[in-house]
């Protein structure tokens, strides 16, 4: 059977040659959304100290690897499991802080303080107890960028922390981005990942096992982001 699908042509983006398919299918949007997130909503800059919440997820693990890959000076990931803790520092963070299930906003801000030091800009796609933390850990006029809400869709923020700080607190979506905007974070996404330089744990699973693999997805048994190949 042979399907066809339409797509406009300003929404094509040339892949470079010999790029991993099944890689970008797995990095995706997530990592389009770590890109700019980063870059052009966070507005890192070189040197920067960067905190990455949510660090065990795909746009966390995309965002440890492009934070630094775009000159930040030191990645403090936050996430739940001593295996997400690994395969943070392995990514690239310089220290990967865990996320304890009775964790209070001033408790991890302690944690997180001691690993990363004041911090330029926080990647957040948890908020709740995290980023309330993390807000606590920004030096004066630091950002943070919201891209989810993974942990709890609201976040117990104080405004004492906010204005202290002169703090800047950002929205983000994919949908906001530009057809020329998705393609120069894809492109430049591609890139790296052909290069070898970006990397998600993934998973490619034939299409006629897509039960079995939603079960063991569903019960927490895979091996990352599943990626469905016919």
């Amino acid at each position: 059977m042979t399907a066809l699908v339409s797509v406009p042509y300003v929404d094509v983006v040339p892949l470079p040659r010999g790029v991993p398919l099944p890689l970008i299918a797995a990095l995706g949007l997530s990592a389009v959304a770590a890109h700019s997130a980063l870059t052009r909503t966070g507005g890192l800059t070189p040197g920067e100290t960067v905190i990455v919440l949510g660090a065990g997820g795909v746009v966390g693990q995309a965002a440890i690897q492009l934070a630094r890959l775009s000159g930040a000076g030191r990645v403090v990931a936050v996430c739940r499991s001593a295996q997400a803790q690994d395969r943070a520092v392995r990514l690239g963070a310089d220290a990967a802080v865990p996320l304890l299930p009775d964790d209070d906003p001033m408790s991890l801000a302690d944690r997180l303080r001691d690993a990363s030091g004041p911090a330029d800009l926080v990647l957040d796609p948890v908020f709740g107890v995290p980023a309330a933390a993390a807000l606590r850990v920004l030096r004066p006029g630091g950002r943070l960028v919201n891209l989810g809400s993974s942990a709890s869709p609201t976040a117990p923020i104080d405004s004492a922390t906010l204005r202290s700080g002169s703090l800047h607190v950002h929205g983000y979506t994919n949908n906001a981005l530009s057809t020329a905007q998705r393609a120069e974070s894809l492109t430049e996404v591609a890139e790296h990942a052909a290069a070898g330089r970006l990397t998600v744990d993934h998973e490619v699973v034939q299409f006629a096992t897509v039960a079995e693999a939603w079960a063991r997805q569903a019960a927490g048994d895979t091996d990352g982001r599943i990626v469905l190949v016919l």
